[in-house]
């Protein structure tokens, strides 16, 4: 008796459900090999070392610095929870990110099948598996891939309640729902901004049902997923009440204060959704597709609710942020849009497959990473943060004895902090005034955090005249800002030094 005869054969339905399950597998593979490769391949720079500085301690201590910056906490907890382990290094506190990364490849899957297709979801979680972008704030100890993820489980649930045929679980459905969307009001100061756009065209979408109930010539359709779906976001609303008053009080401060971010004039739109897309030339296809995904009519009308609510979803970011940018203080920048990206792929991976069927989603798949090929290789291998690891190595090693290291702007205090950790306590200046009476010693290093030549050079000219350039080192830039380390030896004591 042969092999083929002992083996059943599977029906051409299981046969489908194993190839589909194998795809998504290998996405997910890629995703994770992108993602947790050389996680520490680059420092930590200011804002991972700041999210380190606030989760360190006790959660009290947690609650009440993060309660002075300009986001929730949930990425916070997550990397208290990693700390309590015993373990803080760059790997482990950029892993929950990196996890969250391919999570969230998952979920797109799981969102594009429920209200697409298989082919869509898995169109755009390739996409995104292999997004540079994605990859980029998938591998750093911040909350944009929590943000994104959590958004998505958000989504999930009101594509589950929305599904035109109903869902047999609508209470799991809610809770998912529910907790989804707290889950992402807790994770970035923008989620609420994507809440809003989601709840505002369920309410448009549940008043127009009203309006066709009350008029005979129409046929009645149920009110009941538009209401479970408010009701979650309700829900997810009320859970965040707690840290809404504290976002709204540094609402406040960003805007009597300013913030760093620039004008949204053409040129810097064009460079953010550059940055996002890879290239102004993808971004623009990903656009037309995602117009086309939402045009009325076609040979079945599937989501048709879920669409809209998808496209409210990421299109209010956009417009509210902007609005915001132009009218009060500049708040629009690319990463915190991180959580509309998998939702455009996703509408665009519809709208090729709505135009073109297959051919649409083969071309879709191939043109797009052919077209960002180059920011995928330099994202993986060439893109850098400022080089806080070997500034540190250097000072430490090189240093005699206890010599003082003098850090312009304290805001970078806790970069280095995690570098040199109990081995020295930097010296905090702010302005060039301040450097003559911390020149005190036979040896002193000065760590300037320096946005052009003319500000670091400030720096150098303040130095008192009895000192004299020992060592230089300059270990990462953009443009002309960047991290200059110097040694300086008191002329009088320098033959000593050694």
């Amino acid at each position: 008796m042969s092999h083929d005869t002992l083996a059943p054969e599977l029906p051409e339905g299981d046969r489908s459900g194993q190839r589909w399950t194998w795809a998504v597998g290998g996405v997910l593979l890629l995703a994770a090999v992108l993602r947790l490769y050389q996680l520490d391949r680059t420092s930590l720079w200011y804002d991972e070392a700041v999210s380190w500085f606030q989760s360190k301690d006790t959660l009290a201590d947690l609650f009440t610095r993060v309660a002075s910056d300009n986001y929730p906490p949930l990425h916070n907890l997550m990397l208290w929870a990693v700390m309590r382990l015993g373990v803080d290094s760059e790997t482990a506190l950029r892993l929950p990110s990196g996890l969250c990364g391919i999570l969230a490849v998952w979920l797109l899957y799981l969102l594009g099948k429920t209200v697409f297709s298989r082919a869509s979801g898995l169109l755009a979680a390739s996409l995104l598996a292999l997004s540079p972008f994605h990859i980029w704030y998938s591998t750093e100890a911040r909350m944009y891939s929590v943000f994104a993820a959590t958004g998505l489980l958000y989504l999930l649930g009101l594509a589950l309640l929305l599904k035109p045929e109903g869902t047999r679980h609508p209470t799991g459905a809610t809770v998912l729902a529910a907790t989804g969307g707290a889950l992402f009001l807790y994770s970035h100061v923008y989620a609420p901004f994507s809440i809003a756009g989601a709840a505002g065209l369920l309410c448009v979408l549940l008043l127009l049902r009203l309006m066709a109930r009350a008029d005979k010539g129409f046929e009645p359709r149920p009110l009941r997923p538009l209401l479970l779906s408010l009701l979650a976001t309700a829900l997810a609303g009320a859970a965040f009440l707690p840290w809404l008053a504290v976002l709204i009080s540094r609402a406040q401060h960003v805007v009597g204060g300013g913030f760093w971010i620039a004008y949204p004039d053409l040129g810097f739109l064009t460079v953010m959704v550059r940055d996002m897309a890879g290239s102004e030339t993808v971004f623009l296809i990903l656009a037309a597709l995602t117009a086309a995904s939402l045009l009325p009519g076609g040979n079945r009308v599937i989501g048709t609710d879920t669409r809209l609510v998808l496209a409210a979803y990421a299109i209010a970011p956009w417009l509210l942020a902007y609005l915001v940018s132009v009218t009060l203080r500049p708040i629009l920048f690319d990463r915190y849009l991180i959580t509309t990206w998998p939702v455009l792929l996703l509408l665009a991976s519809a709208g090729a497959e709505r135009l073109l069927r297959k051919p649409g989603l083969i071309l879709l798949l191939a043109g797009v990473p052919a077209l960002t090929i180059a920011p995928l290789k330099h994202t993986l291998t060439e893109k850098l943060r400022p080089e806080w690891r070997p500034i540190a190595q250097t000072y430490l090693q090189e240093r005699v004895g206890e010599a003082p290291i003098l850090l312009h702007k304290p805001f970078a205090a806790p970069a280095l902090e995690y570098y040199v950790k109990d081995r020295a306590v930097p010296v905090l200046i702010e302005t060039a005034d301040e450097i003559p009476e911390n020149f005190t010693a036979p040896e002193v290093w000065l760590l300037i955090c320096h946005s052009g030549k003319s500000e670091m050079q400030s720096m150098i000219d303040a130095v008192p005249a009895g000192y004299r350039e020992a060592g230089h080192w300059h270990h990462f830039g953009w443009g002309a800002s960047g991290l200059t380390l110097i040694r300086y030896a008191a002329v009088n004591a320098e033959e000593n030094l050694r």
